[in-house]
């Protein structure tokens, strides 16, 4: 079993061997050599591999947040919150917020990625105003129509 904490160390714990029986097919030679080097049936001991630190230095206050994403590393990579909407719509002529990105289109298989995934900063500022949802509450169904939506299942 693996387990990733948030600072993206990691603990395996491996469990103890087993037997499988009725299973038909052969193993390479190589596998069938490892195999014939086992003894007993307890696994392997746990492995704690401790966090890789990200790069970009020192940390501010917003801690891996504050780290330029493309900069990072590790098993978690951290993106900013999003920046929240506003309440009215101004923008006559809208450009984009950031420059776009190049994209490469692989040609080749690629490695198994390191990054398992991407945390996002959760929503630090509220919103300018809220409003009461005024409707009113949906009415229960008519008996006919709860007999009805019933009937349909009767044998």
């Amino acid at each position: 079993m693996q387990s990733v904490g948030k600072d993206g160390s990691q603990v395996i714990n491996y469990s103890d061997r087993f037997t499988l029986s009725g299973m038909t097919g052969t193993f390479p030679p190589t596998y069938q050599a490892a195999i014939a080097k086992i003894t007993g049936t307890t696994g392997p001991a746990s492995t704690n591999q401790e966090a890789p630190a990200a790069a970009g230095g020192a940390q501010g206050a917003q801690g891996d947040y504050a780290v330029t994403y493309t900069a990072q590393t590790g098993l978690i990579k951290y993106a900013p919150m999003q920046i929240p909407p506003g309440t009215k719509i101004t923008a006559k002529n809208v450009s984009p917020r950031y420059p776009t990105s190049s994209v490469q289109i692989a040609k080749a298989f690629l490695p198994t990625p390191k990054q398992t995934t991407t945390m996002t900063a959760s929503l630090t500022v509220k919103p300018a105003q809220s409003h009461a949802f005024n409707a009113p509450a949906a009415s229960m169904p008519a008996a006919d129509d709860m007999q009805k939506f019933l009937n349909r299942w009767r044998d």
